[in-house]
């Protein structure tokens, strides 16, 4: 999370940069290549000589528009490097959560697909539980439209077009639910087309997935206990493919998000363990009712050549039971070395004017 500041300034810089370049350059030439298109020789020799101070005026603008350029890069960076201040105050592996931060809170969500249907401002819509499949859960989708009737739909390999399976249906209550069953040969990338008759009119609607073969699959967790200031809670894995594993989860306060925890660890092939760490300025003092939830498990890209890929949990839910605050050593959390030296680059490109 910490190091995603850095990159999204870095992003925010080239992108400026590219654009004001690029930008200006192309406009210059359009510009330029269809006055002089229209011009004959001796009017293009005196509009030649006429720009000359016109060129000269716009370099002495030059350091004006450096001087803003420069500022907005500085209160860019003064944005990113307060924020990457405050998550300091926390260790990157237990951050805090909020009902705000959605991205974590639904982290394989996915967000219907909508087409238009006539003039009268009626849609068509497709919806799924999910973004991210792993074998063998199956693709559930639902398609809803006012006058829906009978309905289509292709799934196919996106990279190459060609259709894998097809099923149909007709709608009740202007709704229909389809399912594809789970198969370990389905491609990465999935496409879903639709083709609904609504009031005799054909309308399509597409959406993109991914499916794809677990890598490691959570099967339980071991009780809590307090380490120094953080309160451990050991995921237990099977493990198909070994790598270098990310896991993430949300803990809950009953119903209320309290933080975002990450953990990474190579891991070999077979049962493996893998510690969640709660640092103690995340938990409240009353720990009778902490829940993990919203598990992702990753297998990090090992190579350029060689993509990520996700395994499956057998457990929605896990009570954390029994466990006490007054255990933990409450010490403020101390920013390692790299940490502290990304927040003095921000802080130094918001100084620079």
């Amino acid at each position: 999370m910490k190091k995603s500041y850095v990159i999204a300034l870095v992003i925010i810089v080239a992108g400026l940069v590219w654009f004001l370049g690029q930008g200006n350059a192309s406009y210059s030439a359009s510009q330029t290549t269809a006055k002089e298109h229209n011009k004959t020789p001796e009017l293009a020799a005196m509009s030649a000589k006429s720009e000359v101070p016109a060129v000269k005026s716009s370099i002495k603008k030059m350091p004006e528009e450096q001087h803003e350029f420069n500022e907005d890069i500085a209160k860019a960076a003064s944005a990113v490097a307060q924020q990457y201040q405050q998550s300091l105050a926390f260790p990157p592996y237990s951050q805090p959560l909020t009902v705000n931060d959605e991205d974590r809170l639904k982290p394989n969500q996915f967000f219907p697909v909508s087409s238009p249907v006539g003039e009268q401002g009626g849609e068509l819509t497709l919806s799924l539980s999910q973004y991210r499949y792993v074998y063998p859960q199956a693709i559930k989708l639902t398609i809803s439209a006012q006058n829906l009737g009978k309905a289509q739909v292709t799934l196919s390999d996106t990279d190459t077009k060609q259709p894998l399976k097809t099923h149909s249906g007709v709608a009740r209550d202007n709704e229909l639910a389809i399912t594809f069953k789970g198969e370990e040969d389905y491609p990465r990338n999935l496409q879903l087309l639709v083709e609904a008759d609504i009031a005799g009119k054909m309308v399509p609607v597409v959406a993109q997935i991914q499916y794809m073969p677990p890598s490691a699959t959570l099967t339980s967790f071991d009780n809590a206990y307090p380490r120094n200031d953080n309160m451990i809670v050991p995921a237990n894995l099977t493990v198909i493919k070994s790598g270098l594993y990310r896991l993430r989860a949300n803990l809950y306060s009953g119903t209320s998000p309290l933080a975002h925890l990450v953990a990474k660890a190579r891991l070999n092939e077979g049962s493996q363990q893998i510690d969640f760490k709660a640092h103690w300025s995340v938990l409240p003092k009353q720990t009778n009712d902490l829940r993990l939830r919203d598990f992702v498990i990753e297998r990090m890209s090992p190579s350029p050549g060689e993509r990520n890929s996700f395994g499956q949990s057998e457990i929605s839910e896990f009570t954390i039971e029994d466990f006490a605050y007054d255990s933990l050593q409450q010490l403020p959390y101390q920013a390692n070395k790299q940490e502290m030296q990304s927040l003095e680059f921000l802080q130094g490109l918001a100084a620079s004017k």
